[in-house]
């Protein structure tokens, strides 16, 4: 038996052997998570190379479909539990904005989504807020007067219906949906709204 295949047998050698292969997993598991965790961080959807370029610096994550595509009826309702769609704003650009308040980062786009909403008033685009709280329009509506906003729609959906309806996997997400009622692109995330790159975003949409 050689000196190598008898300190391999012996305790020693087989820790040994233990930690040099506990090293390759761990390296292989820490790849896998790289890779899933940018896929899981711009939701379900795949985006390409040309599609990363395309994006605004700031705004990495938005997904740009190939093509724009239908959305499934989101059945929502107004703070007094009026019905509404998003068929009733047709021929807007619309932003829509999936959160809630127990969602740490929702809250912080709240600021800067109103802010965006008044910059494009009158400008044939619409931001809405679309609240999931569980609790109905209370809550999400003390808060959003508590921080004087009131430029954004206000549209709720507490069964969570919408949210499922459209594939999120996680809040915030917010959807960019054509004049038509197509869904344009989504970005799965927080992002800061009231910034050059969301301006050239919708300009550019606009625009055409």
């Amino acid at each position: 038996m050689s000196q190598f295949s008898r300190f391999v047998r012996s305790r020693k050698g087989r820790l040994a052997t233990l930690i040099v292969l506990g090293g390759f997993a761990f390296a292989g598991v820490q790849t896998l998570y790289k890779k899933e965790g940018r896929e899981s961080k711009l939701g379900n959807e795949k985006t390409t190379e040309r599609q990363l370029l395309d994006a605004p610096q700031s705004l990495e994550n938005f997904v740009t479909h190939p093509s724009p595509k239908p959305l499934p009826s989101l059945a929502l309702q107004t703070a007094d539990t009026s019905r509404l769609t998003l068929s009733d704003y047709s021929g807007e650009l619309l932003l829509v904005n999936f959160w809630a308040t127990w969602c740490a980062p929702c809250r912080k786009e709240m600021p800067q989504l109103d802010a965006l909403a008044k910059r494009y008033a009158g400008k044939n685009v619409r931001v809405i807020a679309l609240s999931v709280d569980r609790g109905g329009a209370k809550k999400p509506e003390a808060f959003l007067n508590d921080l004087g906003i009131g430029a954004l729609t206000r549209a709720y959906d507490p069964s969570y219906k919408s949210a499922r309806a459209a594939k999120l996997i996680g809040l915030p997400t917010t959807l960019l949906v054509s004049p038509e009622g197509l869904e344009i692109g989504r970005l799965a995330g927080e992002a800061d709204w009231d910034s050059a790159p969301v301006h050239d975003l919708l300009d550019a949409y606009l625009a055409n």
